[in-house]
């Protein structure tokens, strides 16, 4: 039945229709290739899509530092007397990444022994320019408001022996306390303090 009608339909007369159609079928196709790369340009941009050559440049890697492992010597004053421990670190050409490591050691172990009544650790340790002396940063106060001169100049005292143990060529120390001058009652830290 529908094929009759195909049959029957006058050509001429459908023209127009297949016409509109056709610039319909030609304004959809439009609309969707230009929706199309709309939402492609627009996830470039979002960098939701990145087009990238490949490149094949030859980048050279920066010196590699001198690592090794050492023992080094943990000096401690604990029970009127002075201790020491050995221990193994990492050791590199620089100074100050070395102070850092060996000074957090000393201070974790002093912890466990209960020199210390509270958790510090260096925030950082920086070299003078002249490479002769070290800023070291705690991240708190290290001493008790309670404990006495002599306790707290005996954890200073400390902290010298062990970079003097360790042969860490270093002639003065400043502490900090987040990167400001230690302060405290019994002991001037205003100025460095000469190993």
């Amino acid at each position: 039945m529908k094929l009759n009608k195909i049959k029957n339909i006058n050509w001429h007369q459908a023209q127009p229709y297949l016409t509109k159609l056709i610039d319909n079928k030609k304004i959809i196709i439009t609309c969707l290739l230009s929706f199309i790369a709309g939402a492609f340009l627009l996830a470039y941009l979002q960098s939701w899509i990145i087009f990238a050559r490949p490149t094949f440049n030859k980048t050279k890697l920066p010196h590699t530092q001198n690592i090794m492992k050492k023992k080094v010597t943990l000096k401690y004053w604990h029970h009127d007397e002075w201790r020491s421990e050995e221990t193994e670190l990492i050791w590199k050409d620089d100074k100050a990444s070395n102070i850092f490591y060996v000074i957090n050691n000393l201070l974790t172990l002093m912890e466990e022994e209960e020199v210390l009544s509270k958790k510090v650790s260096l925030e950082s340790s920086l070299i003078s320019p002249t490479g002769q002396e070290i800023f070291v940063s705690f991240d708190r106060n290290p001493f008790n408001k309670e404990s006495s001169t002599f306790e707290k100049w005996m954890i200073i005292e400390s902290i010298l022996k062990t970079i003097q143990q360790n042969d860490i060529p270093i002639q003065s120390i400043r502490f900090l306390v987040h990167h400001k001058p230690l302060n405290d009652y019994h002991l001037d830290f205003s100025k460095s303090i000469n190993l």
